[in-house]
């Protein structure tokens, strides 16, 4: 019986020391964080390109239909902004 709970001993000490990871090098981590960085610079550039669109998109509505018609208006902001691009017509 003793020796069964050493065995149990042993092999809880043992398998948590081969589990471990190895430690990260500064290369690792500086990876890690531009990785981050990017993440981030390439959301704040999708929130202002998607941004000009709407804006681009409201300015051609305004254009097209009166605010009598502000539902149509409102429609034509969906469908440009669903899109991704405005039609221009000068």
């Amino acid at each position: 019986m003793r020796l069964a709970v050493v065995v149990l001993f042993f092999v809880a000490a043992v398998v948590p020391i081969g589990a471990q990871e190895r430690p990260k090098s500064s290369v690792d981590v500086r990876r890690e964080k531009m990785d981050k960085v990017n993440k981030v610079w390439d959301a704040q550039v999708e929130r202002l390109r998607s941004a000009q669109i709407a804006a681009k998109c409201k300015v051609e509505a305004k254009k097209q239909y009166s605010a009598i018609h502000f539902k149509k208006r409102r429609l034509f902001v969906k469908n440009c902004i669903e899109q991704g691009r405005v039609v221009s017509t000068n």
